[in-house]
């Protein structure tokens, strides 16, 4: 068994960003995006853009 199959994915996702640098930018488009998914109201996914169109702007 490798050594990924027997981990938690909570370790391996913290193993892989410790080793690994990340660009901030992506790790909030990626926030963004999983709470647009979770939003089912529209007046709420619309503030999600908003902030989307915020940080894309400055």
């Amino acid at each position: 068994m490798s050594k990924d199959d027997c981990e938690p994915p909570e370790q391996k996702l913290l193993r892989l960003l410790s080793k690994n640098p990340v660009d901030l930018n992506v790790v909030e488009a990626l926030r963004l995006v999983v709470a647009f998914n979770r939003i089912s109201n529209p007046s709420d996914r619309r503030m999600v853009i908003d902030l989307a169109e915020r940080l894309a702007a400055g």
